[in-house]
């Protein structure tokens, strides 16, 4: 029992340090560059966004867990990089809404034939591709989710270019956090020869 217990913290702080460290990549990079270019977009998504990347990921290895994982790592990650900010029944819709998004992916691909879990011990060039085509489904399902929860605050005219920004955003984030990923493997393996 403790050592699902402890398996579960480490799991929750492994996910929070992602999610924390991919935010501030966003916020202090992404958000300022992209700021300049598409003002009205920037307030709601970003064109790179990582954090999707870690969504998936968490999916993949912890499945139905990852659910918990997420939205306690969004709730960190409010304290930790916004502690002022109000927290809103906006933000809490928006919080279940990515928590389960990747994970109600992988579940609607399996239901309908295609298993894309795989244990970690077993990744491939398959996989990879496995977990770009989950992260692009779910990005699309993201994207619709939030231009719902927040379709007072986004204006029409903004309205499908935001979906295309969550689109883009999630489906580059997941690639750039999947090339972090692969270096970071390479470097491991480098360093244990």
């Amino acid at each position: 029992m403790q050592k699902n217990i402890n398996q579960h913290l480490i799991n929750i702080l492994l996910v929070s340090l992602a999610y924390i460290i991919s935010m501030i990549l966003v916020k202090s990079l992404i958000v300022p560059a992209q700021q300049t270019y598409f003002p009205a977009i920037t307030t709601f998504a970003a064109l790179i966004f990582p954090l999707h990347g870690v969504r998936v990921l968490a999916a993949w290895l912890f499945e139905k867990w990852s659910i918990v994982y997420l939205f306690i790592a969004n709730c960190i990650m409010h304290l930790v990089l916004t502690p002022g900010a109000d927290f809103t029944i906006k933000s809490f819709y928006a919080w279940v809404l990515v928590s389960t998004v990747a994970w109600l992916t992988f579940e609607a691909l399996r239901l309908c034939g295609a298993n894309f879990y795989q244990k970690a011990n077993s990744v491939s060039t398959s996989t990879w591709r496995n977990l770009f085509v989950i992260a692009f489904a779910s990005s699309i399902i993201n994207s619709l989710g939030h231009n719902i929860i927040f379709a007072g605050d986004i204006l029409p005219e903004n309205s499908l270019p935001t979906m295309l920004a969550f689109l883009i955003g999630d489906t580059l984030g997941t690639f750039v956090c999947f090339v972090v990923l692969m270096l970071i493997f390479r470097s491991l393996r480098i360093f244990r020869n």
